[in-house]
């Protein structure tokens, strides 16, 4: 049997526009197929919220389904959709023939249809069946996911964006065939695969990089049809050159614009690599003095010399200032360039660098955004080569230490590699599992291990670095909450979060306790 699988992109809260790209799919799939299918909710993408599913969409949607079924009356079909019943709404997929609806299930109840004596059985998940097994999907991408496939199972991936509001995700187009011991991958957004003749040929899997390009283009395009210049921050430091880079490679160069604000203590090297950029990118850009705003800023607090870092936030928050005001001039936006491991321990300052319309590197922690610049470079230097950093199985080595240069000899307080890998593990383990796994030596055969010990911390700095991620990823909560939507390519990050701390344990001291009384780390 030859089924058309349609992996289109989906818009949200735009009904009309998905049936049209629904119904040009049918269109190529008539005289070519047997059957096409489609995702999971394939005329109205994610839904989030009462703001959205209201009364009017749910009418939309219900029109728009009878048009769906009137199309079978070529070809059959095979959709998702939502289904009012008893006046709520569920997620319910569909199987139309000839113009007539002839079943329908929920997502805890399959169905079961025959078409050219083959029998199918459509679900949201994969289940065991005796039959070939239709899911439907529409899933997040994450790109440390491992897609695994099921026997006896045809899925269909989806394709869009999903936005609540404070994390921006792309919807997993990994859609494949497994019959008859036999698996056919794809990623089309339309293609039509042979039961009888299954194409076991590899196929590229779309890239992080690939990922994020897309996860920009759709953003922009959804929520900015005005189509602003995208207003860049260029420090010269390796997350702006990454948040320019992707811009630039997702937009085209005419709709990036690159500031420098050199203050204070802004290094020789920082402005040549901020050059650097702007050339290799071929983009329009200028350069603002924040200096003279800095101490026009102290004076006038009347409050003497300030110091310390009280003088750091006015200057960051001066080149928060000093985007935003661009973005006036020119019509704009300001893109966030700071990553997941500034955005954990609250490395940025409000209405500052924590400014911007959307936060392009949050889910990203540094060790990544090193392995992108360096994945963009392969061809030409794009990225300043002394920005990205030298990554061994134990220990970072950088040419160019990365620093904030907001006050003389400053340099970032991460431990690289250690803390890359520490944060994400406390953002869905206990500190006393972490605990549990040095005491007994099982941490140092994972990567965070690795890094932990090329750190050879004592035991009481170990103990106090932990308190202080700890602390730091509990205070920067308020900060996080406030700060643009994160453009999400990780099961765990930062998002839709809790204003509620990490806690200890009473077995926190003991195990504490047990570290300090032992060196383990060495």
């Amino acid at each position: 049997m030859k089924i058309a699988i349609s992996q289109k992109r989906l818009y949200m809260n735009n009904p009309q526009k998905n049936f049209d790209l629904l119904k040009a799919d049918v269109n190529k799939a008539i005289g070519k197929a047997d059957l096409i299918i489609f995702s999971e909710l394939s005329l109205s993408s994610t839904l989030i919220g009462d703001r959205i599913v209201n009364d009017t969409l749910l009418n939309t949607l219900s029109k728009l389904q009878k048009q769906v079924i009137k199309l079978s009356q070529d070809i059959p079909i095979v959709w998702g959709n939502l289904h009012q019943m008893q006046g709520e709404a569920f997620n319910a997929l569909f199987y139309a023939k000839e113009g007539q609806l002839e079943s329908y299930g929920f997502e805890d109840e399959p169905f079961e249809f025959t078409l050219n004596n083959q029998t199918f059985t459509v679900s949201h998940d994969p289940m065991v069946t005796p039959y070939l097994n239709l899911v439907l999907g529409m899933h997040p991408y994450e790109h440390e996911k491992i897609s695994e496939t099921y026997p006896n199972t045809l899925k269909v991936g989806s394709d869009g964006l999903s936005n609540n509001g404070h994390e921006v995700y792309q919807l997993d187009n990994f859609g494949y065939l497994n019959y008859k011991n036999k698996t056919q991958i794809f990623y089309d957004d339309f293609i039509i695969i042979d039961t009888q003749n299954i194409n076991t040929t590899p196929v590229p899997k779309p890239t992080l990089l690939d990922h994020l390009i897309k996860g920009i283009q759709y953003f922009d395009e959804e929520n900015l049809a005005y189509k602003p210049t995208w207003l860049v921050g260029v420090s010269g430091g390796l997350d702006s050159a990454l948040s320019v880079t992707l811009l630039t490679l997702a937009l085209g160069k005419a709709r990036v614009h690159g500031v420098s604000m050199p203050g204070p203590f802004t290094r020789e090297i920082t402005l040549k690599n901020a050059q650097h950029l702007f050339k290799a990118l071929d983009i329009s850009h200028e350069t603002i003095d924040i200096k003279p705003m800095v101490d026009a800023t102290v004076s006038a607090m009347n409050h003497g010399d300030i110091t310390g870092l009280a003088y750091e936030n006015i200057q960051a928050r001066l080149r928060g200032h000093t985007l935003m005001t661009l973005a006036s001039l020119k019509n704009g936006i300001v893109s966030n360039n700071g990553n997941k491991i500034e955005a954990a321990l609250g490395y940025a300052t409000l209405h500052g660098d924590a400014i911007g319309g959307l936060s392009l590197l949050a889910d990203l922690t540094k060790l990544e955004v090193g392995q992108l610049a360096k994945e963009i470079n392969q061809k030409k230097e794009i990225i300043p080569n002394n920005l990205i950093p030298n990554i061994n199985p134990d220990k970072i080595e950088w040419e160019f230490a990365p620093s904030a240069e907001l006050s003389e000899g400053q340099f970032d307080p991460m431990k690289w590699g250690y803390h890359d890998l520490l944060i994400p593990y406390l953002m869905e383990n206990s500190v006393e599992s972490f605990l549990e796994k040095v005491i007994d030596t099982t941490l140092f055969k994972t990567p965070l291990g690795q890094y932990l010990k090329g750190y050879q911390l004592s035991p009481e700095v170990f103990i106090q670095d932990l308190e202080w991620v700890v602390r730091s990823l509990n205070l920067a909560v308020y900060k996080r909450i406030q700060t643009p939507p994160v453009l999400k390519v990780s099961r765990i990050g930062f998002g839709v979060e809790p204003q509620v701390p990490l806690m200890y344990s009473d077995k926190y001291q003991l195990l504490k306790d047990k570290i300090l009384k032992k060196d383990i780390l060495h």
